[in-house]
This record gives C-alpha cells, sequence and structure tokens, in this order.
C-alpha cells in the first residue's frame, strides 16, 4: 500500500513539474530590458510544408514552446497553446511549437492526433542553444516584437497561460498609439 501511495505521489510530482532534470531553477524569470538577449536565429521545417526563418516571424510578439512528443505535460498543454493562439489571432503574437529530441516520424502524427492549430516546426539542437539550453520540458519563450528573450517559463505550470496572457498584454501596452 505504501509503495503504491509514493509511487502515485512521486507521479504527481513528475507531472507538474514537467519532464525536467532539475527543478532549482525558478519557473519563470523576465530579464531587464538593456539585459535580454536576442533569440536565435533560425531556418527549421515548418511540420505543414516548407521551411521557416526566424526573420519571418520577427515583428510579432511570439510564444515559443520547445516541447518533444513524448513528454506528457508538453502534451497537456497544447489546448492551452491553441486557445492562446485562438485569442490573439487578430493581433501580431504567434505562437509556434519547437518539436526537438522527438523521432521525426512521430512529430506530424502527434500534431495531429493532439490537435495543435498553431505553427510547428522541427527544431534541433542549435535552435535550443539559441535560446539559453534547456534544462527539461516544457520550456517555454515570450519572444518581444524586436526579437529579444523576454521570459523563460520552465516546466508545466497549471497557471503558465494566464502568465503568458499577461506578458503578451505587457508587450502590447508598451507599444507606442498609433497616431496615424
Amino acid at each position: 500500500m505504501k509503495t503504491a501511495a509514493l509511487a502515485a505521489i512521486f507521479a504527481l510530482a513528475l507531472l507538474l513539474a514537467g519532464c525536467t532534470v532539475s527543478t532549482s531553477v525558478p519557473v519563470d524569470t523576465e530579464t531587464p530590458p538593456g539585459m535580454r538577449n536576442p533569440a536565435p536565429d533560425f531556418d527549421l521545417e515548418n511540420i505543414a510544408g516548407g521551411r521557416m526563418k526566424a526573420a519571418d516571424l520577427k515583428g510579432k510578439i511570439l510564444v515559443v514552446d520547445i516541447w518533444a512528443t513524448w513528454c506528457e505535460p508538453c502534451i497537456a498543454e497544447i489546448p492551452r497553446f491553441n486557445q492562446l493562439s485562438d485569442d490573439y489571432k487578430d493581433k501580431a503574437v504567434q505562437v509556434v511549437g519547437i518539436a526537438v529530441e522527438s523521432p521525426y516520424a512521430h512529430i506530424k502524427p502527434k500534431v495531429e492526433e493532439t490537435g495543435i492549430k498553431y505553427l510547428v516546426l522541427v527544431g534541433n539542437d542549435a535552435v535550443v542553444d539559441g535560446f539559453g539550453g534547456l534544462v527539461g520540458f516544457p520550456t517555454t519563450y515570450v519572444v518581444t516584437k524586436d526579437w529579444k528573450i523576454y521570459k523563460k517559463y520552465m516546466g508545466a505550470l497549471p497557471d503558465k497561460d494566464k502568465r503568458i496572457k499577461k506578458d503578451i498584454e505587457k508587450l502590447l501596452a508598451a507599444e507606442p498609439a498609433n497616431t496615424d
């Protein structure tokens, strides 16, 4: 009985923490404006066909979710990212999933199975390193329109989508008003 209870507690802890190697890093970190690192340049395969360059996404606020097909907490977050994508479809905001450390043949079927509605790219080590590396999955970044990393979220947080919405609203509010 004790073994089953301990196993259940361990499974719950893994689910809440995400597919992480370490939990000693803060779950979200905002970088001060003068110290923000640029998001990486890339040219990645779009799972829907063709390629996508970082230059094609500049000028938008991005929510970049780095995930893996085998990561259950990553999969659990997909409906929230779908909703986030729908909520901001008429604004200069885009959700982008970058699948890494996943067998290539599994990515497109997992996208279809889970009903991902947002852009999904096939990542590589260079793009992961460009974002500052990973400690675990899922890892989500908010990127400013001027292509700077604004915030990094590590793990599957129950209110991550609400936090990201606050980040987006803060970045949208900081834009100069159009006076034309």
